[in-house]
């Protein structure tokens, strides 16, 4: 309820934040490419030109940011909600220009993925490209830069990085491509799984989602560095843990 409050104290200063972004018509078309592979039914937010929706999304994310639950827990009378409503209007252009700034990086690092992606596998090998492909509708849904945290963003050039690296290797070595996509399936299945049971937002399931990143980026990517020392067997006894 006080960020719905903040939302609407903010109004204009988050309009012209929007307005304000400085989108490029590339990068403005690159996400909406996104877009357009899966719509967001029911969703009306955005507008209407490829850059307004990117502009929607970035603002939106960066006054998630600004407005976490740590950060308005404390606002319970009139005067810290306006010092508060003076402090983020002041914070929230710089944030959403710093995201850009971070999606121009993404959304070309998601071309690159997606043009490595593109050379069909014949035969039985065409799973591993569809595994590819999956994955990679995965890290960017409609919306991804505005509803992913953004200690997570800023790994995804070396996640998606990592995914262009696999689908090289994939068509030099599509069997040992293949060994590798069966050793992550049991924990992707495990989040599907969670999602589909309505708990991909709990804490202990999100922080899992993104250690799956770390693995993949060490089975498949391993020098472009790995965070946290995340193995199979450690996943295996989480997930043994949380079901």
């Amino acid at each position: 309820g006080v960020r719905r409050l903040l939302s609407l104290a903010l109004a204009d200063k988050l309009k012209q934040a929007r307005k304000q972004l400085p989108v490029s018509p590339k990068t403005g078309l690159l996400y909406a490419a996104i877009e357009s592979a899966a719509p967001r039914a029911g969703d009306a937010r955005g507008g209407r030109y490829e850059g307004d929706r990117l502009r929607a999304d970035l603002v939106e994310g960066a006054f998630d940011a600004l407005t976490t639950n740590d950060a308005v827990a404390d606002i319970r009378d009139a005067a810290t909600f306006a010092a508060r409503v003076d402090a983020i209007g002041k914070r929230v252009f710089g944030e959403a220009t710093e995201r850009l700034q971070q999606a121009e990086l993404i959304l070309a690092a998601v071309a690159e993925a997606r043009a490595k992606l593109e050379s069909p596998l014949i035969g039985w090998a065409s799973g591993n490209l569809d595994d590819m492909r999956a994955h990679l509708a995965s890290l960017t849904p409609p919306g991804f830069l505005r509803d992913v945290p953004a200690q997570a963003l800023r790994d995804y050039p070396r996640y998606l990085k990592a995914l262009a690296l696999r689908g090289e290797r994939a068509l030099r070595d599509p069997l040992r491509d293949q060994a590798r996509m069966l050793e992550i399936k049991p924990f992707s299945d495990a989040l599907a799984e969670a999602a589909a049971d309505g708990l991909a937002d709990a804490p202990q399931w999100r922080a899992l989602r993104w250690d799956l990143e770390e693995l993949r980026v060490s089975l498949f990517a391993q020098e472009l560095g790995v965070r946290g020392g995340v193995s199979p067997k450690k996943l295996a006894a989480r997930i043994a843990q949380l079901t």
